[in-house]
């Protein structure tokens, strides 16, 4: 089968596309016919030795997925083959197939599915839903100060956020971006390059910043910090600037902020109870269309490289689509289901 494959740590230079053996089929997984994989930020981080949790060389990147099932462990219930499902793991998506845990992939009605949209779905919008469902605590009617807006999670972030009834502002950089936002329902921007973080903040929501969620990092953390009302909550989900900010904790203690940390990547180890209820809360509201996510760039998998760069460099709004074999979701369920 066809993949894309990984064999020295680096940048997306180092990735090419190689037939490979097809994964053997294992206890408790599932085999999938690839239809889109979607590119994170951490795909990158992985492939240069610098993520939190490693994976042995040669390996096939990408995280998430939409596809149709061609086979099913023996001891698996509750899927079966010609189902369509996102899956969601922590590589192996940018091929022809993969093979995974069956409790990382949901199964959803095949009426109507975009592959694109389905595959850039998994990582960002459970991200963010449990950042503001799960660890937030975000209500109707509170600000939420969302950090790297135009980013995937950032944009679903704002996406979700409106959709709860929360009042969400995007903070990034350049008009283009902040337009995005805005169609994403952010009742308010920040271009955090041109004014000051901490004082439009402040601005904008008369008392202070309710929640904050930030895949970032950086010099706008603490400035967000600042900006935060009394009994606040800040959720901690990357780094994706590079730049792991050193937090003053009187902060913290002053202004009595609860400050949170999750890995969408461990989550369902950690609160088996609470994390597969909130899953599909989401997975709800995306098959009723109250959320959607914003596919900024499509690419064939051989031009899987240009999509890593361009997500390297930030320069797309929304998320990086690979179109693997997308006529997959086209094939008929099969009968005797």
């Amino acid at each position: 089968m066809r993949a894309a494959l990984v064999r020295h740590r680096g940048g997306p230079e180092v990735i090419s596309i190689r037939e490979i053996p097809e994964p053997e089929l294992r206890p408790g997984t599932v085999r999938v016919a690839v239809a889109c994989a979607a590119l994170n930020f951490p795909d990158l981080l992985i492939m240069a030795g610098t993520y939190q949790a490693t994976v042995t060389l040669p390996y096939v990147p990408g995280c998430e997925f939409s596809g149709r099932v061609l086979d099913v462990a023996s001891d698996v219930t509750g899927i079966g083959v010609g189902d369509v499902v996102c899956g969601l793991g922590t590589h192996g998506a940018l091929a022809d197939r993969i093979v995974i845990d069956a409790h990382r992939v949901t199964v959803v009605p095949p009426d109507g599915v975009d592959p694109r949209s389905l595959a850039a779905f998994s990582v960002t919008y459970t991200t963010a839903y449990h950042a503001l469902r799960t660890f937030g605590a975000a209500e109707p009617g509170e600000w939420v100060a969302v950090l790297g807006a135009a980013g995937g999670v950032g944009l679903a972030t704002v996406d979700i956020a409106r959709a709860l009834g929360a009042r969400p502002i995007a903070i990034a950089r350049g008009t283009d971006r902040l337009a995005a936002c805005a169609t994403a329902g952010a009742v308010a921007t920040v271009d955090y390059s041109t004014e000051d973080l901490k004082s439009r903040l402040k601005q904008i929501t008369g008392g202070g910043v309710d929640v904050v969620v930030d895949p970032v990092g950086g010099a706008s953390a603490e400035q967000s910090l600042r900006a935060m009302r009394w009994g606040g909550r800040y959720v901690v989900v990357g780094f994706a600037s590079g730049e792991i900010p050193r937090i003053p904790l009187n902060l913290v203690l002053l202004k009595g902020v609860r400050m949170v940390g999750f890995e969408n990547r461990t989550i369902m180890e950690h609160l088996p109870e609470v994390a597969p209820a909130h899953r599909r809360e989401i997975f709800d509201r995306y098959l009723r269309g109250e959320v959607r996510p914003r596919v900024g760039s499509v690419h064939s998998l051989e031009d899987v490289r240009e999509g890593l760069q361009r997500l390297a460099a930030r320069d797309v709004v929304g998320k990086v689509v690979i179109d693997v074999n997308t006529p997959v979701l086209d094939t008929p369920r099969r009968a005797g289901r």
